[in-house]
């Protein structure tokens, strides 16, 4: 909750801060927003979008797991389906 508040204030405030705003883009560049806001630490602003960039995997694995057990009880033959062919399935959707 509180990253979501968070990344609602950076949105909130790059209408004010030219840099942010470049950052954005359009609205849609959620990614050159972050950047933006880390710019002015430097290099290490960069290493923390690198490290914010690997936490979004992690953060998606225990729902693909979930999806992958889930659907393989759906039906009998699901269950013949290998795991990681159902975890590239639901990435794809």
């Amino acid at each position: 909750m509180p990253a979501q508040l968070l990344g609602a204030s950076f949105a909130a405030a790059a209408i004010y801060v030219p840099s942010w705003r470049a950052g954005m883009g359009n609205g849609n560049n959620i990614g050159g927003l972050i950047a933006a806001v880390f710019e002015p630490a430097g290099d290490f602003g960069k290493c923390l979008l690198v490290l914010q960039a690997l936490t979004a995997p992690s953060q998606c694995a225990p729902t693909m797991y979930t999806v992958c057990t889930s659907f393989m009880t759906v039906a009998r033959p699901l269950q013949r389906l290998p795991r990681f062919v159902v975890a590239i399935l639901s990435t794809i959707v």
